[in-house]
């Protein structure tokens, strides 16, 4: 029986074990040179350390045209030697490490320059127009292709991959949905795949064997007359009749404007693993090649059960790796046991795409709901190693922030009580987990309880917090994770409908009738989870939103497939509307912008607002005239309302710096200065 703990060879090259980090972007890059950073190395040596057995990088970009603002290459020597810095340091905690090599095509992420593409398409609508490669640059990209794996091999790299899949240049030209050629390179299977070909020709003769050299392919785009998993059989068979592979990558979705493009990154609405039986196809037509496997393997049983059933050689985690970059530690072993208890934490991937997916669709750096110290490693470690001294820390909420702060104090060695209202600890996390589709941040609630009992915090539940108890405990440090409440001064009064909140209806949805609209005015998760959540519960829904677009901040990736859900669903949505209501039972839906007529929905029992909440920060003034003379933090909602994420970095931020005197090191780590109410002034 094969385990993830075992060894295997790709190539030449040799892998400590089968788990591997899968490839993901970071933009830890710089503009303006786009090579490897401090944040890379940094970020890699905490997986390499971790235990994976292999990293692969991001794509690193074979050609200015397929630049992302924050992204890296290998098209020129400036590049080496930052790549040979990332593998000495990879090399150096024990792990392999391999390139990613790429050119994105028409949605490469520079409009200076301009995109490459097989024809003139957008890749969504909106998008740019790329240009349409000629003979000539076909021959540059090529050649891009040989130089960039040159440099790979030449930095210390042990392999690479061609990336065929994902809706890039390759891919584009690939797929008869994107490709509508009339030259040598388009029309026929044969020319769609002559270019992938020509590039991994070139690929393996600049290698020459001294690294590993695979392919990751798209075997399902997900498209209505795309390439499916039959097809990829005859790539794979057509790519190893021209050469040898050492090892084959097997993924899924196209880059494009569709729902295709929500199985990328598939969020916590998918079940873990949906996407297994690709590469299991790919293993049982071609066993003699070692198959990689990934896309929400959201935890070391579930690679352990693919390898198992003989569906991969290798298991890739990308989301389970930035959330927990031990994880490879989990397989076992004396190390797990004995790890401090801020290596231990095991904080298991959301499939969220808030840190992750989000920020890297806004082309800002990576960072993880769940992991505060992602994209900024160093930082933490820095202060992690400045010794605290100890403090008396009081904490009131026991949601997200609340929890993080108590754990991350009583690890620094702080004497730490933690208050809260509530006869269970858990704060909103326990209202999102009634959402549809958003279940799994319950996985977090019970990762912060699991730590929470590993330490010597006082819990006190049940307990309202005032000024004078807190000044009777005679704390050095007060950290306020009240959370948020409904804002008296956004609220409707339909008359004759009732309006309820979205805590309300989740509570008892039977308060939302049979027929509800859903006024969202905040265009989050809260509003289409409650709407998912009554939709399948039968309810005829009616989501109303004020902007252009409905859950205008959730990310494209989740957005695509949301639809889908909403259509199937039978969600009726009306964007740039408001509502009034002029008898009852009756709701209008007024247009925001131009004078047509209004929408008419009769037999409405109920509305529900979800609209902005307002931060409950009151203590911090009842301390102020109190005459509390210490250190008061605001952290989460109560400082203003946001998401999970926020809360999580600033409660960590805070138990984590608390007694330290280095003012650097709270600003490496971007924490809010604190409260201090000695002179009885809020400074």
């Amino acid at each position: 029986m094969v385990s993830l703990s075992d060894p295997i060879q790709l190539g030449p090259a040799t892998i400590r074990n089968r788990v591997f980090v899968a490839p993901h972007t970071t933009n830890f890059g710089q503009p303006g040179d786009n090579l490897v950073t401090q944040r890379h190395l940094d970020y890699h040596r905490e997986r390499a350390r971790g235990g994976a057995g292999l990293i692969i990088t991001e794509g690193i970009r074979v050609h200015p045209t397929s630049l992302r603002r924050l992204g890296i290459h290998a098209y020129d020597d400036e590049s080496l030697p930052g790549l040979t810095a990332l593998a000495e340091t990879v090399h150096a905690e024990g792990a392999a490490l391999f390139a990613q090599i790429l050119h994105t095509g028409r949605h490469s992420g520079d409009d200076h320059y301009g995109s490459y593409g097989p024809g003139p398409t957008p890749w969504s609508t909106g998008a740019h127009v790329p240009h349409e490669m000629n003979r000539h640059d076909i021959r540059v990209i090529v050649d891009g292709f040989a130089g960039a794996a040159q440099r790979v091999v030449a930095a210390g790299f042990d392999g690479m991959e061609v990336h065929l899949g994902h809706g890039h240049l390759l891919h584009q030209f690939l797929s008869p949905v994107t490709n509508a050629r009339t030259d040598e390179y388009g029309g026929s299977f044969e020319n769609r795949l002559r270019l992938s070909l020509e590039c991994v020709r070139a690929v393996r003769d600049a290698v020459a064997g001294r690294a590993a050299v695979g392919v990751r392919l798209s075997a399902d785009e997900f498209l209505s007359g795309g390439i499916g998993i039959e097809e990829t059989v005859q790539i794979v068979r057509a790519l190893l009749a021209d050469g040898p592979l050492d090892f084959l990558h097997v993924s899924h979705a196209a880059y494009i404007g569709a729902p295709s493009l929500a199985t990328q990154m598939a969020d916590m609405s998918w079940g873990t693993a949906p996407f297994r039986h690709l590469p299991a196809r790919i293993a049982q037509e071609f066993p003699e090649i070692p198959v990689l496997a990934i896309c929400r393997i959201d935890d070391l049983d579930t690679g352990q059960d693919i390898l198992d059933a003989g569906e991969a050689a290798m298991v890739g985690f990308a989301r389970a790796h930035i959330a927990d970059p031990n994880l490879s530690t989990r397989t076992g072993g004396p190390a797990a046991r004995t790890l401090p208890l801020t290596q231990r934490r095991v904080r298991r991937c959301l499939a969220c795409n808030q840190g992750c997916n989000a920020n890297l669709e806004a082309i800002v750096p990576i960072t993880c709901t769940v992991n505060p110290a992602v994209g900024r490693e160093g930082a933490w470690q820095q202060a992690e190693a400045v010794a605290a001294r100890p403090q008396r820390m009081l904490v009131v909420g026991a949601g997200p922030a609340g929890l993080e702060a108590a754990i991350s104090g009583a690890i620094r060695g702080h004497t730490v009580r933690l208050l809260e209202a509530r006869s269970q600890i858990g704060g909103g996390i326990r209202d999102i987990v009634r959402t549809n589709g958003r279940e799994r941040f319950g996985l977090l609630l019970e990762d912060l309880s699991a730590e929470l009992a590993e330490t010597d915090v006082e819990v006190h539940t049940d307990t309202v917090a005032d000024a004078r108890e807190i000044m009777s405990w005679a704390p050095d440090v007060v950290v306020l994770a009240t959370g948020s409440r409904p804002d008296a001064a956004t609220a409707i009064d339909l008359g004759s409908v009732p309006t309820y909140e979205s805590v309300d209806v989740l509570a008892d949805p039977a308060l939302a009738g049979s027929r509800c609209v859903i006024l969202d005015e905040t265009g989050t998760w809260e509003a289409s989870g409650v709407v998912g959540h009554l939709a399948e519960a039968g309810v005829q829904v009616h989501l109303v939103s004020p902007t252009p677009a409905y859950a205008g901040h959730i990310t494209v990736y989740s957005r695509l497939a949301l639809a889908e859900r909403l259509t199937a669903g039978g969600v009726e949505v009306h964007t740039l509307g408001r509502v009034s209501s002029p008898a009852a039972g009756v709701i209008d839906v007024l247009p925001t912008v131009g004078a047509s007529a209004p929408v008419r929905i009769e037999g409405v029992d109920a509305v529900v607002h979800v609209r902005p909440r307002r931060a409950d920060d009151s203590l911090l003034d009842a301390l102020d005239a109190a005459g509390f003379t210490g250190e008061v933090h605001l952290v989460g909602d109560a400082f203003a309302p946001r998401t999970v994420q926020e809360a999580v970095y600033e409660g960590r931020a805070v138990g984590t710096v608390a007694g330290t005197s280095d003012a650097t090191i709270a600003r490496g780590i971007r924490m809010r200065a604190p409260y201090r109410l000695d002179d009885a002034e809020v400074s």
